[in-house]
């Protein structure tokens, strides 16, 4: 090779370089940055795209990125797809919001210069470096250790010393489960992928069923009391029939999981086709039975949709606020509200009893709230739901380790709170006892009929 073609290559790579390096700082230019109302977020805006990062006060975690997605015109804000579908709008003055699918609430963000100095340095993927971020979210962003009767500083007084450089990979996950296991939160989970290993926090004093027990019990209700077959919905998540005198019986085991597509939009369209397919004669229906009594939760405004088919007035469903501080006494953010408007496809506004228990949980609780404001009333038989009500906050260990936590709080009309206890009946009924299973009896069901006979 001639010097004069080395000199060419040479050139050539600088301008390269050079090319490069202005692309780069130009793209950063455009870069917005955003911090976030609670959740401990902030968030780069690009022409293409969102970047997340994960924030404690003593860390700045690089979290997940979503592509903009090209809309029709007129479209209310920008949308973006990553492992949720999300939807950037503007909000009051120099704010914007950010809302995920599925959920009913949005995340508020303020214009910041930069990225937190925390961010712009790889924290150590070491066991110290994980149990300190693992340990500080929980401080900043669990709103519920009082609750729980947990000291949460106590409990780093107790596990902080046992991790060193040298602790295994499955010592520390045994001591991140340690710590948030006497929480029995069932929003509380840990995944570690490297050594197989997971953790879902759930409550020892429930009173909650077997699996087994559930199939048991859900044989006894089609044999006992359905009169013909239930038809089954949604990937079976949802099932119709008809009990005697013209009652109609609605089991939701779910609000997810209603289609093969992974997409709130879709989930929605499958629920508004069945719901306009069962409510189609409702004229004919003396009262609806709901059974959410085995209810594993999934997206809130599911429920919303449901609750939208029984009323003919529009109410408050409940309000929401996250924690929003690093420490000292708790601080929320704003209320925002959520709202049950009557919908004008087909429905129900009769006479309404609900079936809830300990297996009726997250999103299934969160429908139980959105009933409460219900006129006429919707009567409560069974017993306390679970109690856990927040979205998860998802987050990112420096190990790669993947925990989740809840940070919200629902709140009734009155401000009034189920956390923890979970949303009480009107009337205790207990259900699926062992004999009651043995003689296929179902004794919450049996008091509904009742309830619903005396309209």
């Amino acid at each position: 090779m001639s010097w004069r073609t080395r000199i060419a290559l040479l050139e050539l790579s600088f301008l390269l370089l050079q090319s490069s390096f202005a692309a780069s700082q130009e793209a950063k230019s455009k870069s917005e940055f955003w911090l976030s109302d609670g959740y401990g977020l902030v968030l780069e805006i690009r022409e293409d795209g969102l970047h997340a990062f994960e924030l404690t006060s003593i860390s700045c975690i690089s979290g997940w990125s979503a592509t903009r997605i090209p809309q029709p015109a007129g479209t209310e804000g920008a949308v973006y797809a990553g492992r949720e579908r999300y939807r950037l709008l503007d909000g009051p003055g120099d704010t914007k919001r950010l809302h995920m699918e599925g959920t009913v609430s949005d995340i508020f963000l303020h214009r910041t210069d930069s990225l937190p100095e925390t961010c712009l340095r790889q924290p150590a993927a070491s066991p110290q470096s994980s149990y300190a971020v693992f340990w500080q979210t929980f401080a900043e962003q669990y709103g519920f250790f009082d609750l729980h009767k947990i000291d949460w500083k106590s409990v780093d007084h107790k596990f902080r010393p046992q991790v060193t450089s040298t602790t295994k990979p499955e010592e520390l996950f045994e001591i991140l489960r340690q710590m948030i296991a006497p929480l029995q939160d069932t929003h509380t989970v840990l995944f570690a992928r490297d050594i197989k290993k997971e953790f879902e926090g759930s409550r020892t004093d429930a009173n909650q069923l077997e699996d087994e027990a559930w199939s048991q019990a859900e044989r006894v209700i089609e044999t006992h009391y359905v009169r013909g077959s239930l038809r089954s919905y949604c990937n079976g998540r949802v099932q119709f029939g008809m009990l005697d005198h013209s009652i109609a019986y609605l089991r939701v085991t779910a609000f997810y999981g209603y289609t093969g597509v992974d997409n709130y939009e879709s989930e929605l369209l499958a629920l508004q086709s069945v719901l306009d397919a069962i409510f189609a004669e409702a004229d004919k229906l003396k009262g609806l039975l709901i059974d959410v009594r085995l209810n594993h939760g999934g997206d809130d405004p599911l429920g919303l949709e449901i609750a939208s088919r029984l009323s003919s007035t529009r109410y408050l469903a409940y309000s929401k606020v996250a924690r929003n501080n690093v420490d000292g006494p708790l601080h929320f953010t704003a209320p925002q509200e959520t709202w049950v408007e009557p919908s004008t496809r087909p429905g129900f506004h009769g006479p309404v009893v609900l079936l809830t228990g300990p297996d009726t949980v997250s999103a299934g609780e969160t429908f139980t709230m959105a009933l409460l404001g219900r006129m006429p009333h919707v009567t409560r038989i069974g017993l306390n739901t679970q109690g856990v009500f927040s979205d998860v906050l998802k987050r990112t260990l420096p190990n790669g380790w993947i925990f989740h936590l809840p940070n919200e709080v629902y709140l009734t009309r009155n401000g009034k709170a189920f956390d923890a206890t979970g949303v009480p009946p009107d009337f205790q009924v207990k259900f699926f006892s062992a004999e009651d299973l043995r003689i296929g009896r179902d004794a919450a069901l049996e008091s509904a009929l009742r309830v619903l006979a005396s309209h």
